[in-house]
């Protein structure tokens, strides 16, 4: 019983990858008619290569592809990926010791414990 539900769970997910997989390789193709089409020497070649890319998609968007979906369907039914798989963002977290310290102690109000905050704080500075 358990195999039979691996095994159907397994189906299901590459039929649901499948889209995915589907609407990758037509935006590829799609990336690689306009990069032949439109050469780095033009003015203005990446807005231009996004319009033919668009394009290009639109005019298969009706077409079957694999003989069971379409570009427009698929596109629809693909799975969502995130923005570390789209090519992502950066994040950089700065953190104040200062503030931590601070936290630590409780906010205390202890004037040699400050004091030695403020030192440390201007010696870093400088």
């Amino acid at each position: 019983l358990i195999r039979l539900f691996a095994i159907l769970f397994g189906l299901v997910s590459i039929y649901q990858l499948s889209y995915t997989f589907i609407t990758n390789k037509l935006e590829n193709d799609a990336e690689a008619y306009a990069v032949s089409q439109i050469s780095e020497a033009e003015e203005d070649y990446v807005a231009k290569r996004e319009a033919l890319e668009a394009s290009y998609l639109d005019s298969i968007s009706k077409n079957t592809v694999l003989g069971f979906t379409s570009y427009e369907d698929a596109k629809t039914k693909e799975l969502n990926k995130g923005l570390d798989l789209k090519g992502g963002i950066n994040v950089t977290l700065q953190i104040s010791v200062k503030d931590i310290l601070k936290g630590l102690a409780n906010n205390t109000k202890n004037p040699v414990f400050n004091k030695a905050l403020a030192d440390a704080n201007e010696a870093s500075t400088n």
